[in-house]
């Protein structure tokens, strides 16, 4: 293989890994569970404790149900920037900037949960499927809030609630 084969191969494979984490935010923000479930491996590894959230390996199809809880806000907005990506034989590491905000209204007026951090995800080959990258692996760290920790919690308990009501029978 020459150097510009190998070269566009690398390039190519750190672009797969890219796109497998930019498609785990968009269908956050799409709620298709179907396309998010798929982006996993059949177990995941998750840090979400800097916002009071799962630290743990559990079943990628509990985390999936887990994300629902999403759909109790209006609208959410998992913006990614400054990603990088680094690849070892069949593992990825994707690194990126993450703002997420998050919208539901409440009494007439918009709750804005927003945070800035960081988010490292761990990706393996997927040689089953054929569909690049499998993420077996998330850990979130924040930067900050832009409306402050208590507009975050806030927006969080309102959609936890509202969810929790659509859910019940």
């Amino acid at each position: 293989m020459s150097q510009g084969t190998v070269a566009l191969a690398a390039f190519l494979d750190r672009e797969a890994a890219v796109a497998a984490v930019t498609a785990y935010a968009g269908a956050l923000d799409a709620r298709d569970w179907t396309a998010y479930r798929a982006l996993l491996s059949d177990q995941i590894t998750l840090d979400y404790g800097a916002i009071g959230s799962v630290v743990a390996t559990i079943a990628a199809d509990e985390w999936t149900a887990r994300c629902r809880a999403l759909e109790g806000f209006d609208a959410t907005a998992h913006r990614l920037h400054n990603i990088s990506a680094d690849i070892a034989g069949d593992r990825a590491v994707v690194r990126c900037i993450v703002d997420a905000a998050h919208f539901i209204a409440v009494d007439g007026e918009t709750l804005l949960g927003d945070l800035i951090g960081h988010y490292t995800h761990l990706l393996v080959r997927d040689d089953q499927g054929g569909d690049g990258w499998k993420i077996t692996g998330v850990t979130l760290t924040v930067a900050g809030y832009p409306a402050g920790r208590p507009a975050f919690d806030a927006a969080f308990a309102a959609a936890r609630a509202k969810f929790a009501e659509r859910a019940a029978p």
